[in-house]
């Protein structure tokens, strides 16, 4: 896509099986299409098709017939939530990205509390249902907020994130440069990614800021579930750790200057191989 037509503004949304949600799907993606009209702001939505197996497929077209610049994702393999966000943030063009969940939890004009913060030169907002002017307008059951709280203790813990008591709010933005420099480090598969991408983003200087959101329980999300979502995610915690004490993330090297090394590497790398042959065609 050519740099002057590229949108201002990405949507992308993972998802699984929503066969049986047509009229959330749809009202959901019209109110994104009717925002961004009203805003006046160019923008893309991308679908992550995450291996869904209800025929989620042949809906998702059928919705966005009448929607423009919608990109879908296909994939037959369901490989995650956090696999299909960052298939989804690094294929956009948008300047900025958001990404939110195809239930509609967190409404789209939401957003509106977002831009203010990127004008200020923030890279990263994440929503929050933790703060003071957040609106619960359905609450989860008791035992599933307890759990969260529990969770978000050992999130802190595990990653450096304190204070941030809500990391898994499935509704955050950022700019192009903090994608390319952050996404593209992680590692989860699936639930973990909410925290690692801000670990990621607040470890390597980001601005990041917190915003509050109205948010309503939809039921369980069903991108990549397996019925053990609370363990999967203690699990992707502890990969995050045990990554984090390893130095996989290279959090002292910024994206462009991996890639610099990877070039010089693939350079060296093929002048070796073209040595190589010279001397067996000496040889011979």
């Amino acid at each position: 896509m050519r740099q002057e037509n590229r949108p201002m503004y990405s949507v992308i949304i993972p998802t699984y099986n929503e066969a049986s949600k047509p009229e959330e799907m749809r009202e959901h993606l019209n109110s994104i299409d009717d925002y961004f009209k009203n805003l006046g702001q160019s923008r893309e939505i991308v679908i992550v098709l995450d291996g869904p197996t209800d025929g989620t497929q042949e809906l998702v077209k059928e919705v966005t017939k009448s929607i423009e610049n919608v990109r879908i994702i296909d994939r037959e393999q369901n490989m995650g939530k956090g696999y299909s966000l960052r298939e989804g943030l690094l294929a956009a063009e948008g300047q900025i990205r958001l990404f939110t969940d195809m239930d509609g939890a967190t409404p789209i004009n939401m957003l509106d509390r977002f831009i203010p913060k990127f004008q200020e030169g923030f890279d990263v907002v994440a929503g929050s249902r933790d703060l003071e002017e957040s609106k619960i307008k359905v609450h989860q059951p008791k035992w599933k907020e307890w759990f969260g709280d529990l969770g978000n203790f050992l999130v802190q813990a595990g990653t450096g994130l304190w204070g941030v008591k809500d990391t898994q709010c499935g509704f955050k933005a950022f700019t192009e440069k903090a994608v390319k420099d952050i996404v593209s480090r992680t590692t989860v598969d699936r639930w973990g990614i909410d925290f690692e991408l801000l670990m990621i983003g607040k470890k390597l200087g980001y601005k990041i800021d917190f915003v509050p959101v109205d948010w309503m329980d939809k039921g369980e999300s069903l991108v990549g579930v397996g019925g053990f979502g609370y363990l999967t995610t203690l699990k992707d915690l502890f990969n995050v750790r045990w990554n984090l004490i390893k130095g996989v993330y290279k959090l002292n090297k910024k994206v462009t200057e991996l890639k610099e090394r990877e070039q010089q590497q693939a350079q060296e790398d093929k002048k070796t191989e073209d040595l190589s042959e010279d001397s067996k065609k000496e040889e011979l």
